[in-house]
């Protein structure tokens, strides 16, 4: 039993174990489901508002773009009016003379004439000379719509700046090709006023044309002017003049961004603009280092707890095993001690019932052997016959009370009042001779009704009085008083007397079962059964019993019985009458 027990024991050990184990991982789990959960949904936040940040950098660029460019047309347009109106007459330095505005945007304001020659220029000493390989001339002499084109950057060759031209087709009288009038844009103009605008310290910012060439690039300090875009699906966006905002590297340089594509709505070209993904993600990364933070904190907190948890359940479950085992032991307990009850109650009902007529028989024949046989014995004999006469007597009345322990389990339930005053009365009915012979005296107060048996109460006033007048003080008359009162829910009825009172140390166990005061007058004829009698017959009704006394000053045997129903009884009274 002992191995079956250790081994339940130990099963419910690793079941406990790994459920809190189990609980502690699932826990766990979902705490680090949350936090990635929580850092998916903030990474994603932040790209969303970079990218909708960029978008709208854009669109702020393309804006002043167009309306930069649209100011330069708008130059060309009138220039170009006014030398169709006059050719002869026409004087490009002093048309342009007063603008403050194209000489702060414009590296060089020029006139090429219909062979490719440069005619006129704002550059002062400025020497005239071949431009016909010029695609910006080229395309006008070729012919096609009347409108703006933006060449890719060049190096100019009167200036000696880097520029993009912005050209119109010049026409004579007849409409014929006279020339073209160029605007040199200076690249630097908007990578100035790039840098003015907060896109990170990587951040970017390019002009390219449709044809994937990079007009102005406001990083690289102009070394990434002229370049083409590599295949891609930034250049794509660009040839096919898309709007659109995606994570991609640098054009140029490499670096990883998040590039709003913006065409222009007037000119075949198309704003770039770029912010560093590194840079963007810079709030994100503190708010993963502060995540990872409180997920360390979280699981080293609930990974003390579920170890502390985890011995909690270790101790409870071996308690629990303990008390099964206990309780398997107890039942088992209980059983045997059910069966020696029973054992031990048919041995005492044996004896007190059928002892009864072979110790009449003895008590009988030794009378009438005692009575015939007393003239033919001498004093030693009769003495010898005395004894045994007065043995079997004690023994009857051993036995006899005996019967009476034994008898209490039988006692009935009661469904009326009992008059308790009716008790005392059949007890001392009962004592009769003995208080005669005794000389004592008994006094009653007024006794309430209770819900006992009759029987019962008469046996433990019987007993009571019988104790009280055989324990009587030398040379005193007994003065026994019997009284009630109310306490509570109880009766507590008092049994006084005079005698000799009881010492401390036999209080203790005075009311166990063949117990008897030694050393007392009195207590060598006594059972030591009726104050036994007493407890169980009183624990039976629902009560206790106790005692108070001092030696030499008497003793006061108090028991508690339940108190009568009043209104039960006044019912029955009504009924009755």
């Amino acid at each position: 039993m002992n191995t079956i027990s250790s081994f339940t024991r130990g099963a419910m050990k690793v079941r406990a174990a790994r459920a809190v184990a189990l609980f502690g991982a699932i826990l766990l789990v979902l705490v680090w489901v949350a936090i990635v959960v929580s850092l998916v949904s903030e990474h994603r936040r932040v790209l969303a508002a970079a990218r909708s940040d960029t978008a709208n950098l854009a669109r702020a660029f393309d804006e002043h773009i167009q309306r930069t460019i649209a100011g330069l047309d708008q130059t060309l347009l009138y220039l170009r009016a006014e030398f169709q109106q006059a050719p002869e007459r026409f004087d490009l330095n002093r048309s342009v003379a007063n603008s403050v505005i194209l000489k702060r945007v414009s590296v060089q304001i020029a006139r090429i004439d219909a062979n490719g020659w440069l005619a006129d220029s704002n550059v002062p000493g400025f020497k005239s000379m071949d431009l016909s390989d010029r695609e910006h001339f080229r395309v006008h002499r070729q012919g096609g719509p009347d409108q703006l084109f933006v060449s890719k950057p060049v190096l100019g060759r009167a200036s000696g700046k880097w520029s993009i031209q912005l050209t119109r087709r010049l026409d004579d009288r007849a409409g014929n090709f006279a020339g073209v009038l160029v605007i040199s844009l200076d690249p630097n103009y908007l990578g100035e006023f790039y840098s003015t605008i907060d896109t990170g310290l990587d951040g970017a910012i390019a002009l390219v044309g449709s044809d994937g060439i990079a007009r102005v690039v406001s990083n690289g300090g102009g070394k990434y002017l002229g370049q083409s875009l590599e295949g891609g699906l930034l250049r794509d966006a660009v040839q096919n003049r898309q709007t659109v905002t995606m994570d991609s590297c640098g054009p140029f340089d490499g670096q990883e961004r998040l590039i709003s594509v913006r065409p222009l709505s007037s000119v075949p070209l198309s704003l770039m603009v770029g912010r560093s993904r590194a840079e963007v993600l810079t709030s994100f990364d503190e708010s993963v280092v502060w995540h990872l933070a409180l997920g360390g904190a979280v699981t080293l907190a609930l990974g003390a707890a579920l170890m502390v948890l985890y011995r909690l359940v270790r101790t409870q479950e071996a308690i629990a095993a303990d008390l099964a085992v206990k309780k398997s032991e107890l039942l088992a307990s209980r059983a045997r001690l059910r069966r020696y009850v029973a054992d031990l109650e048919r041995i005492a009902e044996v004896a007190a019932h059928d002892l009864q007529e072979p110790l009449r028989r003895v008590v009988a024949y030794a009378q009438l052997l005692s009575s015939h046989a007393s003239s033919a014995l001498d004093d030693e004999g009769r003495d010898y016959m005395a004894h045994v006469v007065d043995g079997a007597q004690r023994m009857r009345k051993l036995v006899k009370d005996l019967e009476s322990f034994v008898a209490v389990d039988q006692i009935p339930a009661v469904e009326e009042p009992v008059n308790s005053g009716a008790a005392i009365t059949s007890a001392m009915d009962r004592l009769s001779e003995v208080i005669h012979q005794a000389n004592a005296t008994i006094v009653v107060e007024p006794l309430p009704q209770v819900m006992v048996d009759e029987k019962a109460l008469t046996e433990i006033f019987t007993q009571l009085l019988d104790n009280a007048i055989r324990y009587a003080a030398d040379g005193r008359r007994p003065v026994i008083r019997v009284s009630a009162r109310r306490d509570g829910d109880s009766q507590v009825f008092s049994v006084a007397d005079n005698g000799v009172g009881i010492d401390a140390r036999d209080r203790v166990k005075l009311f166990e079962i063949f117990h008897r005061l030694s050393g007392i007058q009195g207590g060598e004829g006594g059972t030591g059964i009726g104050l036994a009698i007493v407890r169980r017959m009183v624990e039976h009704m629902g009560g206790r019993v106790w005692v108070q006394s001092n030696p030499g000053q008497g003793s006061i045997f108090s028991f508690s019985l339940p108190v009568a129903d009043a209104k039960a009884v006044e019912d029955r009274e009504v009924f009755a009458a």
